[in-house]
């Protein structure tokens, strides 16, 4: 039996198809993102059965930094998942009550909340997902969110694709320049911060928003400093590779549409109104003074009126602009997926709906990624990002 990723011990019969560096892995979370005091509390999320290497390289730098292991929060295997709902939580709602009420007092007394690897190939939720992130939301530690994404068209870890990108999450985390990406998405910050923002793409995207002040940059420190001026639950999360500048727009001000005329390679996460069937279809979503007003397609727009109907609560916001800046996150040969789900250097993500998570006031049964792989965005005369790449004098 071979795997990508064998837990590494002897006398299992399993041989590996690829060295990663997990041990270098783990010492850039532990002693560089996170900068782990002695003595502070963790708790770790983890898949036994996918990314153990990774889990014991981090297990073992903790000891090597002296914090304390508080618990390992296991995924669910299949067996385990078929016992609970379908979001990861328990069925019975009083059961789900208490074990929620459970996990809050649990991190109640840790500092930090390391977020390993999940097995993206099963239709299963494989960890309570609402609830950590409902936790999270009043939480005032700081995580770290490692992932770990393979091309979810091809479900084969050990496949060339996939192994391919492994590589390159390894090189967007060991080999990037930290100080260099830190002072590229300071100068996009400080360029729209209180500006008007365009974006366009070639599909016929053309879309306008004004942004506040605030905004969130993934630039790969986790630092108990940085974690002391968070406002939102995102503020304290580290993502792994990071990358991703991101702000909650003035939602009143947006206004155009946003289009597209095929898929863009890979699925659109979220939940609510499934958007991938449409793309090909062509899809165009409207706005007007911060408000959907209509979707388009040449498709079948009866069914698409229907399943937008069904949405409830801020469906018609816009949630969240992100922008990628990783260098390093690039594309794989013979792969449509974009790293990450597009945290390298110019893709850029539009959110609608639901925006919690990154402190916006948006509470919707909608949730989408509308991925840009080719857009524009322009500040003024300036432009930021042209056709799906940094500029310049914005690039890490």
């Amino acid at each position: 039996m071979r795997l990508s990723d064998p837990f590494p011990l002897t006398g299992q019969g399993l041989t590996s198809v690829q060295t990663i560096d997990w041990p270098s892995l783990a010492r850039k979370l532990v002693r560089d993102v996170l900068q782990l005091e002695p003595h502070e509390r963790v708790i770790l999320s983890a898949d036994a059965y996918c990314g153990a290497a990774m889990l014991e390289e981090v297990r073992a730098e903790l000891q090597r930094a002296r914090a304390i292991e508080l618990a390992t929060i296991l995924h669910w295997t299949p067996a385990l998942a078929a016992l609970r709902a379908p979001d990861g939580c328990k069925i019975d709602e009083q059961d789900a009550r208490r074990e929620d009420e459970a996990m809050y007092a649990l991190f109640g007394i840790a500092d930090v909340f390391i977020w390993l690897q999940s097995d993206y190939r099963h239709p299963y939720r494989t960890h309570a997902t609402g609830q950590s992130e409902w936790v999270l939301e009043t939480w005032k530690g700081r995580s770290i969110h490692f992932h770990w994404f393979p091309d979810p068209a091809n479900p084969d870890p050990e496949s060339e694709v996939n192994k391919a990108i492994d590589r390159v999450y390894q090189s967007a985390v060991l080999d990037l320049d930290y100080v260099a990406l830190r002072r590229a998405m300071r100068a996009i910050r400080d360029r729209m911060s209180e500006s008007v923002v365009c974006i366009t793409n070639p599909a016929g995207t053309n879309l306008k928003f004004k942004t506040t002040s605030r905004f969130h940059l993934n630039d790969g420190d986790a630092s108990k400093a940085k974690a002391a001026t968070a406002i939102s639950a995102r503020d304290r999360e580290e993502e792994i590779p990071c990358g991703s500048f991101r702000t909650i727009p003035d939602i009143d001000s947006v206004d155009g549409v946003i289009a597209f005329n095929k898929g863009f390679g890979f699925p659109a996460a979220g939940y609510g109104l499934n958007v991938n069937k449409w793309f090909d279809q062509g899809l165009r979503i409207f706005f007007e003074k911060g408000h959907v007003v209509r979707l388009e397609t040449d498709g079948d727009q009866t069914k698409l009126d229907e399943e937008w109907n069904a949405q409830t609560g801020d469906k018609d916001r816009l949630g969240e602009f992100v922008l990628g800046c990783n260098p390093l996150l690039k594309p794989v040969p013979g792969s449509t997926f974009q790293p990450y789900y597009g945290f390298g250097d110019g893709v850029m993500r539009l959110t609608i709906g639901e925006n919690i998570e990154s402190g916006g006031r948006n509470r919707s049964s909608l949730h989408r990624w509308l991925m840009l792989i080719d857009g524009t965005v322009k500040v003024g005369s300036e432009t930021i990002v042209k056709d799906g790449k940094l500029t310049k004098a914005y690039a890490g």
